[in-house]
């Protein structure tokens, strides 16, 4: 018996976003060359393992994502009394805020001079992995939204009151 069968549409989201990541985080996010009056004096490149709290982090978030929920669905992890959907929601999303946050804030080399010119590009690998989050973000939310978890919570006080129908004044019969 074939147990990938299990997988729903919203885990397939989370496992393919979790490969783009996995994949693209190996390629270069950033690269940058030092000009200095028209000499190159440097150039670089990086990816994710560069950067841990924008790069490592939500790299590995995103897997771990994508490997929990192969698990569930194929029933090789015991759900007990988890919210699984909420904390695969809550991975994917810090995961697609770190490297949002790396993707805007680019990379800065160190310089030591004041006449340097760098020029700094950013790679398929950051593009291509903030695809893979975001994809991997909406599995999660589908997931998360298909549970119910969202509706199950009751407040213990306050709230909307139950929907009754209330007689207009001077209706009102009097024993």
């Amino acid at each position: 018996m074939n147990k990938l069968k299990a997988l729903k549409v919203n885990d397939w989201l989370v496992v393919a976003g979790g490969v783009l990541v996995l994949v693209f985080g190996l390629f270069r996010w950033f690269s940058w060359s030092i000009d200095n009056a028209g000499l190159v004096e440097g150039s670089g490149k990086s990816n994710a393992f560069d950067y841990f709290v924008t790069g490592f982090v939500p790299w590995l978030l995103v897997v771990a994502a994508a490997v929990v929920s192969v698990l569930l669905a194929t029933e090789a992890l015991n759900r007990g009394k988890l919210p699984w959907e909420l904390i695969l929601l809550g991975a994917t999303a810090l995961a697609l805020l770190l490297i949002l946050i790396r993707l805007i804030i680019s990379d800065d080399p160190n310089i030591s001079g004041t006449d340097v010119d760098v020029d700094v590009s950013r790679g398929i690998g950051i593009w291509m992995s903030a695809l893979g989050a975001l994809i991997a973000f909406v599995g999660a939310f589908i997931g998360f939204r298909n549970t119910g978890l969202d509706t199950e919570y009751k407040p213990v006080a306050g709230g909307p009151l139950p929907e009754r129908e209330i007689q207009p004044p001077g209706d009102v019969s009097t024993p």
